[in-house]
């Protein structure tokens, strides 16, 4: 991780509040489990990687999700609905197609994670834009083939000045938190002041415990709890959109949709928090529409990608697969409108050298996120309704 200079918040970047923070209970952290190395399986050469279409004719696909004890694949259709894909049968799980509106493609049902204790708690999470398109994360329980809908359980709500940079990443540690990202609320340069506001959540990264208390606590080691014009539930702020982020053992990595100058990737440890990534004071690694700024205290990302065949990263995931070895510990992303794969090595919060992979897979339509399967073996999925496994080819094969 590169720091520009410390990491210690300023309570003077706090602007006029954008919602006030809430009285929320305060559990004991729980312990990131220490990580463990596993040994890659001995395979045939790698000849190149390819794609496979595992199906085509949904509506708009913006997630996959894998569940314990599930031998299926959880895919979120941004107009209302996630389904299976059992044996190449579309099979509806959760509706939500009554509860959520839209007017532009940042809307919808944005992401969806499974509680990590399922079946045994048997619990989906679902991030969507409502009938007054504020964000809203409902929880809902497993009857065993399907998620009850009419059994949600609201667990936050984050009002949305404009219909743009909703964010929509969720997942859960290791530990058990539940984590969020939310975008700055939209417009230009970041125009209702959030990014560098942490009373407020949009522009953040959220973590919360689902488990400590109704419909959620503040772990103890929170790095907002009890500051003074902060929202406890932020964990990280200064972000513009983003909308895909991952986990690979202590390490997170949050992909940050950029404006004019470039993409942004950002790793910091997960033990750490209070991080500031620098929006709209910083674009990139450079000062926002600025020659000069005051980026004392801001984390500068890893890599940046000046807007060159591309226009709005999307974040995906940290392989740790069978079929792939020589992925193992590289961070996987790519592009929505070229629709092209890129990976680079993630080591001690640095990544390292980049691929691309488009001679290899060719451009995959308008990719909206990168995922794994319930075997963990990546997929992608694009507007257009496909969605892909990436596979090996290998030689003799």
């Amino acid at each position: 991780m590169r720091v520009l200079a410390t990491l210690a918040i300023s309570l003077a970047l706090v602007a006029a509040a954008c919602g006030e923070a809430t009285d929320v209970p305060v559990a004991p952290a729980r312990e990131y489990p220490n990580t463990t190395v596993t040994t890659a399986p001995q395979v045939a050469p790698l000849e190149r990687l390819s794609t496979e279409l595992v199906a085509s004719g949904l509506s708009e696909p913006v997630a996959a999700a894998a569940a314990p004890g599930i031998d299926d694949t959880f895919i979120v259709e941004r107009t209302g609905t996630i389904v299976t894909l059992s044996g190449g049968e579309r099979s509806t799980v959760l509706d939500l197609t009554d509860r959520i509106d839209w007017e532009v493609n940042e809307q919808g049902l944005l992401g969806f994670a499974v509680h990590p204790d399922f079946p045994g708690d048997p619990r989906g999470f679902a991030v969507y834009t409502d009938e007054n398109f504020d964000v809203v994360v409902e929880s809902f329980p497993w009857t065993g083939s399907v998620f009850d809908a009419s059994a949600g359980e609201e667990v936050l709500v984050v009002p949305q000045p404009h219909k743009y940079h909703q964010g929509g990443g969720i997942r859960f540690d290791s530990r058990g938190d539940l984590w969020l990202s939310f975008g700055d609320g939209g417009g230009i340069g970041d125009r209702y002041g959030n990014g560098q506001n942490p009373s407020s959540l949009n522009g953040t990264l959220v973590r919360i415990d689902v488990d400590g208390a109704t419909p959620y606590a503040i772990p103890d080691d929170g790095p907002h709890v009890d500051v003074e014009g902060a929202r406890p539930e932020v964990w990280a702020f200064g972000l513009r959109n983003p909308w895909r982020f991952a986990f690979d053992g202590d390490q997170i990595v949050i992909a940050d949709v950029g404006q004019y100058v470039g993409e942004e990737i950002n790793v910091v440890s997960v033990r750490g928090g209070g991080y500031n990534f620098g929006w709209p004071v910083m674009e990139a690694d450079g000062c926002y529409e600025a020659d000069t700024c005051d980026n004392e205290g801001m984390v500068a990302p890893v890599l940046v990608l000046p807007h060159e065949r591309l226009c709005a990263i999307i974040g995906g995931v940290v392989y740790d697969g069978t079929a792939i070895p020589e992925l193992n510990g590289h961070y996987l992303f790519g592009d929505h409108c070229v629709g092209w794969i890129r990976s680079a090595p993630l080591l001690d919060g640095e990544l390292g050298p980049v691929t691309d992979w488009e001679n290899q897979l060719g451009t995959l339509g308008m990719v909206t996120s990168i995922d794994v399967d319930h075997r963990g073996e990546v997929l992608v999925t694009n507007l257009e309704g496909d969605v892909y496994r990436i596979i090996p080819v290998r030689e003799g094969g």
